[in-house]
Formats: C-alpha cells, structure tokens, sequence
C-alpha cells in the first residue's frame, strides 16, 4: 500500500530514506528496489535521492553495512538501466557521534547533520533536474 501511496505523489524531488524504518535488511532487500522501481515508472525524470542508515560509524554494524550494499545495488541497478537522475549518500558520511541520543534517534544536531549533508546532493539534484 506504501509503494503504490509514494507512486501517486508528485514531487519535485523524493529522497528515499527508510532504512531505520526496515524492520530487517531482508525487509529493506525486498522492498528497496520494489519501491525505487513503482516510483521511477510513474515519475521517469522525478530526481531520486537514496539514503542509507545517518547513524555515526562507531554505532554501525554488519546489519548496517549490509543494509547500505542494498541501497547502493538499487542505485547502480538504476545506473546500469541508464537513470541519470539518481543519486546515493551513504548515510555515515553525514552524521557524527553527537548525532544520536541512542544511536537511532537524532538529536537537534543530528538533524542539522542530516540536512547539510543531503543539501548539496539535493542542489545537484534539483539543478539538474530543472535548470536545463
């Protein structure tokens, strides 16, 4: 029901981004690309962000790397089908070890974190996108 509720939006830009949200990494691995795919048939051009697990490398885990190597095969599975309107942030590189008050939820810094570091992925992503 989500993916076909997200396929029916219209945005100018959609970062996918649920990875804390998979219950597992074989939930993520089912839904990933199902999701990505549902989305991309109904908005070709729309700009897709896909972000991995924000959570400091000192709280990540073989989970967490495992989740990250299924978003970034959906991401070079768009690549190789020809989708230049995608892009991936590895989700580590944007958080730091006050990110978190537990290791999952952010704190006020954490998102500050969080939005400087998807905003230049996002500026290239919307430039791309509408400023031809």
């Amino acid at each position: 029901a989500m993916i076909d509720y997200l396929a029916s939006l219209d945005p100018s830009v959609f970062v996918l981004d649920y990875d804390f949200n998979a219950p597992t990494s074989e939930h993520l691995a089912a839904t990933h690309e199902k999701l990505f795919c549902a989305f991309r048939r109904a908005h070709p051009t729309t700009p897709v962000i896909m972000l991995s697990k924000s959570i400091a490398p000192s709280h990540a885990t073989a989970d967490t790397a495992r989740r990250r190597e299924i978003i970034l095969r959906t991401y070079e599975n768009a690549l190789a089908r020809g989708d230049n309107a995608v892009f991936f942030i590895d989700g580590t590189t944007i958080v730091d070890e006050d990110s978190h008050v537990d290791g999952v939820h952010p704190t006020d810094h954490g998102f500050i974190c969080m939005a400087n570091g998807i905003e230049p992925t996002l500026k290239k992503a919307l430039e791309k996108a509408y400023n031809k």
